[in-house]
């Protein structure tokens, strides 16, 4: 959330923790597991030790205000569930979070990783006021107008969010994480015929844009138990991505079918991305498989990209530029891998930097090489959908950001406000080992955010 930091809540306890998505929330408190059951008045502030996406997948999420972790990371699984759901988020709190009474009122404010428990009388008047300020601000930038540097696209969860893309202005789907459509389910996974249904719905409800599928993700903190996958010591580099999809291919093909078929019978205008690749040859391997999967049915051709999130796909990228018509830099994933530093570990939750000089020297060379060669370089993730992260991302050479949709007012609103100079300005900062707080603060000030 942009703005001037919330104000003092008198008389409350503060628990500090790590912004995971942004947005101020005042509601009361649930835990999970529940102890006595949904507090009376509506959404409420789940807290709990960590979510796995077996939890996610099992809650009502039009029941959650927020969530509120005493562990997990800044780029969890839960925090991206959050985010592509507006989902105010607060991680690696502490475990004194989970001691605050069930059903007690508290104000979440994910944009500087702070709950304010117990609240009462003045307290609760001044956290509500701020609130409603909160949300009148949000919706000025929602009504703004005017020309940004990069195109802005949308991630969504499920069809029933495309009217909300388009109205935000989306151009298109970014993404849509196909293994949606796998977490939540203990004993089978999604055959040809439930993703084709799924694709259909996507495609019927934005027909005239782009959607991006990214192919399945499993892997790192995204468990599914029917898949049976032996279990590893360091999941994030290990059998996820698309090297599972190269090794299962009764997980691969059905995906790609149902892609194909949706594009012919619908006319859908899909681009298929595969995550987690490391070597040409995995890229390769899978467009050929996509090509011969393509005139087996006399479907029409699909545009095939990577999302750069390994350090050694990115060094290479000069390679890759040779055989995809698209890149998408994941910017969680990559960041994680550069900085050594796992998601999940909440003792090292402040240390996941994204705008750290590593990072942002990557995302540069990856842009001006997807420039240099007519290859389109978009980016995803956290920092995309971050006003400050997302003016960065221009000013190194980012042409396109994909943002869940309740950030794309934010987002817009901070590129407006660029100018060719000031992204400049930006862009050198960027590059220099001045450091992210630094960086932060000349982006905040410079723009006026």
């Amino acid at each position: 959330m942009t703005g001037s930091n919330p104000p003092l809540m008198l008389g409350s306890a503060v628990h500090h923790g790590v912004a995971g998505t942004r947005g101020f929330v005042v509601a009361p408190v649930r835990h999970l597991p529940t102890r006595v059951g949904p507090p009376a008045g509506g959404p409420h502030i789940l807290i709990a030790r960590d979510l796995t996406p077996a939890d996610t997948a099992a809650l009502d999420l039009t029941e959650i205000a927020a969530f509120c972790t005493s562990a997990g990371g800044p780029t969890s699984h839960a925090v991206q569930v959050a985010y592509s759901l507006g989902i105010p988020t607060v991680v690696a709190a502490g475990d004194g979070v989970l001691a605050v009474p069930e059903g007690q009122m508290c104000a979440l404010d994910g944009g500087t990783g702070t709950l304010y428990a117990g609240l009462a009388g003045s307290g609760l008047d001044a956290a509500t006021a701020y609130r409603d300020r909160a949300l009148a601000q949000a919706r000025v930038r929602a009504a703004g107008a005017g020309d940004v540097p990069v195109t802005l696209t949308g991630t969504i969860t499920r069809a029933s969010q495309a009217a909300e893309l388009r109205a935000a202005g989306a151009h298109g789907i970014g993404l849509f994480a196909t293994e949606l459509l796998f977490l939540g389910r203990e004993q089978d996974v999604a055959d040809e015929e439930q993703h084709y249904r799924a694709y259909r719905a996507i495609a019927r409800a934005v027909p005239d844009a782009p959607v991006t599928l990214r192919m399945l993700d499993i892997g790192g903190d995204k468990d599914m138990p029917a898949l049976n996958l032996p279990r590893e010591d360091n999941s994030f580099l290990g059998m996820r991505g698309l090297r599972l999809s190269l090794r299962r291919p009764d997980l691969f093909l059905p995906q790609l079918r149902a892609a194909y078929r949706a594009a012919r019978d619908d006319g859908a205008r899909f681009r298929l991305m595969f995550p987690m690749v490391t070597h040409v040859e995995e890229f390769t391997q899978a467009a050929q498989t996509a090509r011969e999967v393509q005139a087996e049915l006399a479907a029409p051709s699909l545009p095939l990209g990577v999302m750069v999130e390994v350090p050694a796909c990115a060094l290479a990228v000069d390679r890759f530029v040779e055989h995809v018509d698209f890149l998408s830099i994941g910017t969680n994933d990559l960041a994680q891998y550069l900085l050594a530093t796992s998601r999940t570990n909440a003792a090292l939750a402040h240390d996941i930097d994204p705008l750290h000089v590593a990072v942002t020297r990557t995302v540069r060379s990856v842009a001006k090489t997807g420039a240099a060669n007519g290859v389109a370089v978009s980016a995803c993730g956290g920092l995309a959908g971050d006003p400050v992260g997302a003016v960065v991302l221009a000013s190194l050479g980012v042409t396109a950001l994909t943002v869940a949709v309740p950030y794309l007012p934010d987002v817009r609103d901070a590129l407006c406000r660029a100018d060719a100079s000031s992204l400049r300005t930006i862009r050198d900062h960027a590059l220099d080992t001045g450091g992210s707080r630094h960086l932060r603060s000349l982006v905040t000030s410079l723009l006026g955010l």
